[in-house]
């Protein structure tokens, strides 16, 4: 009687659902990486264009879409210094152009 009975059909299960989640957080690493890489582009363009004597007038785009208008004299590490002493962190800029 067992023997007339079909087989039952196993499916295989695999992680795709975790698999896709973890390439997606890479591709979105590798975007702010990329776009940091940009800034940073940017930044050094300015810092070393023939218009740069001392300062430049700039408009920056932080991440969160906010708008501001500073002169800047200079950078290190991880910072862009303004003409008022202050630091902006270059992480937390997502475009900057010359004005």
């Amino acid at each position: 009687m067992d023997k007339d009975l079909p087989n039952i059909y196993k499916g295989v299960i695999n992680n795709s659902n975790n698999q896709d989640s973890s390439i997606l957080k890479e591709e979105i690493k590798k975007q702010e990486v990329k776009s940091n890489n940009d800034v940073e582009k940017d930044i050094k363009r300015i810092l070393t264009s023939k218009e740069f004597i001392y300062h430049a007038d700039v408009l920056i785009t932080l991440k969160d879409n906010c708008k501001i208008k500073k002169t800047i004299i200079g950078s290190n590490n991880n910072s862009l210094i303004t003409i008022d002493d202050e630091l902006i962190d270059i992480n937390s800029i997502q475009e900057i152009e010359l004005i």
